[in-house]
């Protein structure tokens, strides 16, 4: 993300991140609970100690975790560069927490976590249960870009490994497989600059162009 950052315009870009290192998974199933571990918040602060532009808008996923990752990025952000932006709301947006489908474990009737993403990636609509990749992706595009920031700010928005990976699957056709290989890392994402109708996104060294993509 380093090397991609460097390659970034001085307009208004957004980063479409998956959020900090995070406890692990609790015995009840309720993830929405789980903060980050103390690697987790420091892991965020280094994060903001190394943007080296002024900041945007923010957002999460209305889940704590991506909220405090958001907020642990901007503890750390330089003092040249926080531009009041440790005061701002963050914008909690829930289309960034949810999805279309039920990736769940199988035992409780879901389509299983691995799978449901590789379905998604693959085509296979009947595995993914009517559901496709390109009806999971455009709420998140949308999200992103209902997020205005100033030009030359960098606007950050907090989400889940699930929808960063649908959203590199669907403009970099990534592939996951049924064993979850190139799964995105914690605080992984995309950079994304232009307008929702014609935006370029950067992703692992790769760049595109999209016009009119899901609109």
């Amino acid at each position: 993300m380093i090397k991609d950052a460097e390659s970034l315009p001085e307009c208004n870009v957004k980063l479409f991140m998956r959020h900090s290192i995070r406890f692990d998974n609790p015995i009840n199933g309720d993830y929405t609970q789980l903060l980050l571990t103390p690697e987790g918040i420091e892991l965020a602060r280094k994060m903001g100690s190394s943007i080296d532009r002024p900041l945007g808008e923010c957002a999460a996923s209305p889940v704590k975790r991506c909220v405090q990752t958001v907020k642990c990025i901007a503890e750390g952000i330089n003092g040249n560069y926080d531009s009041g932006w440790k005061t701002r709301k963050v914008h909690e947006y829930k289309a960034f927490g949810t999805l279309l489908g039920d990736p769940g474990p199988e035992e409780s009737g879901g389509v299983g976590w691995n799978k449901y993403f590789h379905y998604l990636q693959t085509g296979n609509i009947e595995g993914s249960r009517g559901i496709t990749l390109e009806m999971e992706a455009t709420p998140v595009l949308d999200g992103i870009f209902s997020f205005n920031g100033s030009p030359g700010t960098l606007d950050i928005i907090c989400s889940h490994d699930s929808h960063v990976v649908i959203l590199a699957s669907a403009l970099f056709n990534l592939r996951t497989g049924l064993d979850g290989h190139s799964w995105c890392r914690y605080t992984e994402g995309l950079f994304l600059y232009g307008t929702r109708d014609d935006f370029t996104a950067v992703w692992r060294g790769q760049t595109k162009h999209f016009h009119n993509y899901l609109c």
